[in-house]
């Protein structure tokens, strides 16, 4: 426990250090990476966050960015990657929590309905933090979201079925990046109400990585 705190934190001030590197000005909200840091070290899963850190800094040098910061307000051009990761912490959960979740001893199936349906919250609250959607549109995103998540989430608690949560999570992640980096439009918000769309993808997903499994067996039976 301790060791992971230790972690999250050491990796919130690693970025909080690259972002003042980058000409970012310090921001609270990095204190939420500490979270995705200390799950991934928990369950051993950290490569994906080793891998959303490598292309964050890869961006900041390779990218046409321009920071100024006046009265600690950061005004800027261009993409803003590490502004993206902080603001995208909660999106970074849902993807390491996937793997974490992977391999785990699989529960009944009453089990894991009620365990996916928890995390299905949990996954929609994340990615809908900070939506600008609101009434009917907001209800419809929601619904939609936790349905999605649900079943992939029953999917790889049940079936062992990695792809399709993993697809929703990424999915997710992207959007808001893309919101941050290149503000055009809202591509979270759009992102959550096309949930149908999504969850057809994970179902069909879903059924390839199946037979893959399945035909892998064949092979070395």
């Amino acid at each position: 426990m301790i060791s992971g705190i230790a972690f999250g934190t050491g990796y919130a001030a690693l970025i909080a250090l690259l972002g003042v590197a980058f000409g970012y000005p310090v921001d609270p909200v990095v204190i939420g990476l500490a979270v995705p840091a200390f799950l991934a070290v928990r369950n051993a899963t950290w490569w994906p966050l080793g891998a959303v850190t490598a292309l964050v800094v890869l961006g900041e040098v390779m990218g046409s960015g321009e920071r100024i910061v006046i009265g600690g307000v950061l005004v800027g051009t261009g993409p803003q990657w590490i502004g993206a990761l902080v603001a995208g912490w909660p999106r970074l959960l849902v993807l390491v929590g996937v793997f974490a979740l992977r391999g785990r001893e699989r529960p009944s199936r009453r089990k894991a309905l009620g365990r996916a349906a928890a995390l299905a919250v949990i996954a929609t609250a994340c990615t809908a933090l900070g939506t600008t959607l609101s009434g009917g549109l907001l209800a419809w995103a929601l619904v939609g979201n936790v349905l999605a998540f649900g079943v992939a989430g029953f999917l790889l608690l049940r079936s062992g079925l990695l792809l399709p949560a993993l697809l929703l999570a990424v999915g997710a992640l992207l959007a808001g990046f893309d919101e941050q980096l290149i503000d055009v439009g809202a591509p979270a918000a759009t992102h959550l109400l096309l949930w149908p769309a999504h969850l057809v993808l994970a179902l069909l997903v879903a059924a390839l990585e199946a037979l893959a499994r399945r035909v892998f067996r064949v092979r070395l039976a």
